[in-house]
């Protein structure tokens, strides 16, 4: 028989042992075996996470470790944490509540993975923020100012100890390949062929000859190669090089943020040959993620289906996903996969011809995809953890003062309850210049009258008026939207938490409002299984 302790000693630890080994992940010095993520944006959503409050987000996070996560993704838009390159300025605001997330995450035994570089924000600065992605392959001062982001962001998250790691993903660098394809036979075509690095892989890897061919007209030298076009045989060109830069970039960027990976670009895209015929070329040479530990790749239920509209069983959704991960497991030099946003379901907006698996069908899927990943990954994440709202506002929740927003008649930002809010007095006003033009737009927000107020809200040209006794949550439809939100009061009160959005991403695991959804006890039961 084994020994055991006798039972006053037992008594004597329970309390420390609780203490101790009370959460899984714990320990920052010994990484699990599988990374169970959960993309975190509180009650908000990625473009204004880094902008509000979160005032919920100890519970939050509690509420995360609890649903057997062991992890969460932070996504870091580049321009929100950078917003100038020329001279390189850093959002403070943003740092700080870096800082804030990791240590309440390592309260609750969470580590936590950045998504590093995300394309969209609501940064106001008056330019085309996918502009900067693309100088990347050609302007040395950009290449500098994105150094020091990463090395910035490295260091500041590598401060704590739970900071599991990160990745890139190859769509924030994707629209180089839509606007290289635009530009056409152009001085300006010249030009990004030569300053991003394409005229020199031609010149290492093809002849003039060769080029020619594939272009369909003479090329009398290198300098003359112009960046192709949707048409051109030559396009399978533009993505061999772009897969290269691609590797580059991350080899490069390992050496600045150890470990540094990359989701990689699962979809393969449309050439056409000589003869003017189409086939699908692949991105394979990008799978093994130079010298990180791991492939990182978002994988959805469409991904190798027809996607013409077919509604799946959980059966054979979960046996083309096994088929799917193995054919990029065949190209990662034997590093298992983070499927760091597994779309297990998708309802955005023009994409509703592609696969889904039947709403009735989804826990099941969950339920039968545990034996499939458990031998090829080394992590997951689920991405909308819970339900959100695309909230058009920046700064909703007043975080940053009265940054976005236009105060009249007395009103101010101020604290109340622990909070950073608008105070209206009687009279006060309360604006933003949001636009939902022709569609139907959701608003909610908390108020806290003083004494029964009647409040008008004008979104557009259209007004709702509303009686408020006690705090609570207003949430109000506005079938047509409209330019510029306005808020006015009869009576003293707070504002805060305002949204103002046209549509819900769904994943079924939490809803807006806190609830559970349909998918959650199978998230749990898939987190039991991934030990």
């Amino acid at each position: 028989m084994p020994h055991r302790p006798p039972l006053i000693l037992i008594l004597i630890l329970l309390p420390f042992l609780l203490l101790t080994a009370c959460r899984p992940g714990e320990d920052f010095a010994t990484p699990p075996k599988y990374l169970k993520s959960a993309t975190y944006f509180s009650d908000e959503w990625v473009l204004n996470f880094w902008n509000s409050e979160s005032d919920h987000l100890e519970e939050e996070l509690a509420q995360i470790a609890a649903d057997g996560f062991n992890s969460i993704i932070l996504v870091v838009p580049w321009r929100e944490f950078q917003p100038t390159i020329a001279p390189i300025t850093y959002n403070d605001y943003a740092l700080t509540k870096l800082d804030q997330v990791m240590e309440a995450a390592k309260t609750q035994g969470l580590w936590v993975s950045l998504r590093i570089g995300y394309t969209w924000d609501y940064w106001e600065d008056g330019t085309d923020v996918r502009a900067r992605f693309r100088e990347l392959l050609a302007d040395a001062q950009t290449q500098a100012a994105w150094d020091d982001y990463i090395t910035t962001l490295y260091e500041r998250a590598g401060a704590h100890e739970n900071l599991y790691g990160g990745f890139l993903t190859w769509e924030d660098y994707w629209s180089f390949t839509g606007y290289a394809m635009s530009l056409g036979a152009t001085k300006e075509s010249l030009y990004w062929a030569s300053h991003s690095g394409y005229t020199d892989y031609l010149r290492t890897h093809y002849t003039l000859e060769e080029l020619s061919r594939l272009y369909g007209e003479a090329l009398p030298a290198y300098e003359a190669v112009y960046l192709p076009g949707a048409e051109q045989p030559a396009l399978r060109l533009l993505y061999e090089f772009f897969d290269q830069w691609l590797n580059q970039f991350l080899a490069h960027n390992q050496e600045l943020f150890p470990n540094l990976s990359m989701e990689v670009r699962m979809d393969a895209d449309r050439v056409v040959d000589e003869n003017g015929d189409a086939y699908w070329y692949g991105h394979e040479a990008t799978y093994s993620c130079a010298s990180s530990a791991y492939t990182s790749l978002m994988y959805g239920v469409p991904i190798g289906h027809l996607n013409e509209g077919e509604r799946l069983e959980a059966a054979e959704a979960a046996a083309k996903s096994e088929e799917m991960l193995d054919n990029v497991l065949a190209h990662t030099d034997g590093k298992l996969l983070y499927i760091e946003q597994f779309l297990y379901m998708d309802n955005t907006p023009g994409f509703e011809h592609n696969a889904q698996v039947k709403d009735d069908q989804l826990p099941e899927y969950l339920r039968q995809m545990a034996d499939i990943l458990k031998p090829r990954i080394m992590g997951y994440g689920v991405w909308a953890y819970r339900n959100y709202g695309n909230n058009l506002l920046y700064n909703p929740q007043f975080a940053l003062g009265e940054a976005g927003w236009q105060l009249e008649n007395g009103t101010s930002i101020e604290q109340h309850n622990g909070s950073s809010q608008a105070a209206l007095p009687a009279g006060g006003l309360l604006k933003n210049e949001v636009t939902s033009e022709n569609q139907q737009t959701y608003i909610s927000f908390t108020v806290d009258p003083q004494t029964p107020a009647t409040l008008s809200i004008t979104l557009g040209s259209e007004e709702q008026t509303i009686t408020i006794d006690e705090s609570g949550l207003v949430e109000l439809i506005y079938e047509n939207g409209g330019a510029g939100l306005s808020i006015t009061t009869d009576a003293p009160c707070h504002i805060d938490n305002v949204k103002v959005y046209t549509r819900v991403q769904e994943g079924e695991l939490y809803q807006m409002d806190g609830s559970e959804g349909s998918c959650i006890q199978a998230i749990r039961t898939l987190n039991q299984k991934l030990r």
